[in-house]
């Protein structure tokens, strides 16, 4: 639900900036020097300590690899960019959000971005006096246009290209000219305020509770927002909530503290993320939007009030402002072309640090080809993911079936056994068919049920992230019986390997911390550190394996044992078994397949 933070903001943003815009080319006093002197001396105090403070601390906390990519992420915020770089790395192996400390901004950059533009539109229009209200109205569905097709279409541009985003600060703007038109606010009767104010609560709070990560979101459900927002400006003081909830104290209080709240609130959280992974405990998380609290009064009293208010020359405030926010751009730069100052580690940890990312994670995969990553269909397939020779071992499955792939074909090549081999893998797209816990994952499956009806393999082996919460798996037996009529006769389920509880050479980062520093990471890790429920999962596949009557092997029992599961194959290695949570490495798949390959091809002597 919180996405809709956004969308909210835009509004009261498009409403409150042109509002100002619009009373001054009324009065004939607007200034464009004085507008954007005004944008910095609000946007660039709390950011520049904020991009600061956030490259700090990720000299202690982040990676070289994640700190090579916060430098690069605070150019980007330097430059009101960062949803343009934000974009351009969005896939199935970027980085999560929550590993993101200064992901945020990029609402930040559109809304920029727009006022980069806006003030010269309606000079434009006050200038030839066009009529504002029916051009911005254009203007605003040629932007929803775009995005509703975008939502369905591209999704990731849909949520961060700005043409498509623009249309919800026009949202506000539209609403701001009317009331401009009208010489101030053209306030209902108090029956009609009340009653377009609940309406804007509901619809508001009902897509809140109702929009998850799934969702195509922004498309309708950000207009249901939008639309609602404008709802509670239009009702006006009259309505109740209006008067007597937002026009409280404490409401008002967080609104004087809300940018600085913004810019400080992720970052905390992100590092706890980075710092804690999936098991960050509530009172953790409470706390870091407590002290983002703190921290947004601070700024706000110390730093943005005395610069916006104070007896400070707008020429020196610019000046410094400015000069502050290229020397961070700087900073950033130099962190990032440092590669994230990886010699701060020994040889060994700076080695298993600094490699990670989409190029080492899919290293020996035939990605793109055999497996599909977001917003690729079947016909992406090629013929050469299945080979003509007999006895073919068929593996199907999501991204993770996809990194088991360099270890059978090792195996293949190293002619200790004769076969062939089969393979059909998307990311986020479990081997469960009527299952679409993405797009197009439906249709990836049956593109492929279709694949080995056609190929007739001698073995089908599933594997999957198969605890990964938005999976529903209660189509699994369905799927195996639809194998079972294909003609398949043999069928076996590969239970999980080690997954972490974050990336592991963060995890190995952190161990290795608490010293002595002349020592390597840890072998092997415990329990604290693997996924929650890891161990029960597995042991659910194994009974559900049983009740099917298809074979299973458990990837934990060529990892684990009562010491911890693997990090490194050997204490000489210099590579982590996976470089982020779960997907094995080439080193790694190829010694897991090695050691199952007897149980798989048990007809043949190696």
């Amino acid at each position: 639900g919180g996405f809709v933070g956004v969308d909210i903001f835009f509004v009261i943003s498009g409403y409150l900036i042109s509002s100002i815009i619009l009373q001054q080319l009324g009065q004939g006093r607007f200034s464009f020097a004085d507008f954007y002197a005004r944008r910095v001396k609000r946007i660039f105090p709390a950011l520049t300590v904020v991009l600061l403070s956030t490259l700090a601390m990720g000299w202690f906390w982040l990676p070289p690899l994640d700190y090579q990519v916060l430098g690069q992420h605070t150019m980007a915020a330097g430059g009101f960019v960062s949803n343009l770089v934000l974009w351009s790395e969005v896939g199935y192996f970027d980085k999560a959000s929550f590993n993101k400390p200064l992901l945020h901004l990029w609402s930040l950059a559109i809304e920029e971005q727009f006022y980069i533009v806006w003030p010269l539109f309606l000079w434009g229009l006050y200038r030839w006096r066009a009529h504002p209200q029916r051009l911005m109205v254009g203007l605003l569905i040629a932007s929803l246009v775009l995005n509703l097709y975008l939502v369905r279409t591209d999704i990731t541009a849909a949520f961060y290209n700005p043409l498509a985003r623009f249309w919800e600060l026009l949202m506000g703007a539209w609403l701001a000219a009317r009331h401009t038109q009208a010489r101030g606010l053209s306030n209902p009767p108090a029956w009609q305020a009340h009653a377009i104010s609940t309406l804007g609560l509901v619809l508001m709070a009902a897509v809140m509770l109702l929009v998850t990560p799934a969702s195509r979101f922004p498309g309708w459900w950000a207009f249901v927002v939008t639309a609602a927002m404008v709802m509670l400006l239009a009702a006006g003081p009259q309505a109740w909530f209006n008067r007597y909830v937002l026009s409280s104290r404490p409401f008002v209080w967080i609104g004087l503290i809300s940018y600085p709240l913004y810019l400080w609130h992720w970052p905390l959280l992100s590092f706890l993320h980075i710092k804690f992974g999936l098991d960050t405990a509530s009172s953790w998380r409470f706390g870091a939007v407590g002290l983002s609290i703190v921290l947004a009064w601070l700024t706000y009293r110390w730093l943005e009030k005395p610069i916006r208010f104070g007896r400070i020359s707008t020429r020196a405030a610019l000046l410094g402002l400015l000069g502050a926010m290229t020397v961070i751009i700087g900073l950033g730069a130099w962190v990032h072309q440092q590669k994230g100052f990886a010699d701060r580690y020994p040889p060994l940890i700076s080695d298993m640090l600094t490699k990670g990312g989409r190029a080492t994670i899919v290293e020996g995969w035939r990605d793109g080809d055999c497996m599909l990553d977001f917003e690729l269909p079947p016909s992406n397939f090629k013929a050469s993911c299945i080979d003509d020779k007999k006895p073919l071992v068929f593996l199907w499955g999501d991204s993770h079936a996809g990194s088991l792939y360099p270890g059978f074909k090792a195996l293949q090549d190293s002619g200790r056994y004769t076969f062939g081999i089969g393979e059909r893998s998307g990311a986020i797209c479990p081997p469960i068919l009527d299952f679409e816990p993405r797009p197009l994952c439906k249709s990836l499956n049956d593109a492929s049920i279709e694949a080995i009806r056609q190929s007739r393999p001698d073995v089908v082996v599933l594997y999957a992230w198969w605890h990964h919460q938005p999976y529903d798996l209660s189509n699994l037996e369905k799927t195996v019986q639809a194998l079972k009529d294909a003609g398949v006769p043999r069928i076996i389920m590969l239970g999980a390997v080690p997954y972490w509880r974050a990336d592991l050479p963060a995890i190995l980062l952190e161990a290795w911390k608490k010293g002595p520093v002349q020592a390597a990471p840890p072998l092997r890790l415990k329990e604290a550190d693997w996924q929650p429920g890891l161990v029960k999962a597995s042991e659910r596949m194994r009974q559900r394996a049983a009740d099917m009557g298809i074979e299973f092997i458990n990837g934990m029992d060529y990892f684990c044992n009562a010491d911890g599961c693997l990090t490194r194959l050997t204490e000489q290695s210099q590579q982590p078994i996976s470089y982020d949570y779960g997907h094995l490495t080439v080193e790694a798949s190829t010694h897991y397949i090695e050691q199952i390959a007897p149980l798989i091809f048990k007809d043949q002597k190696p």
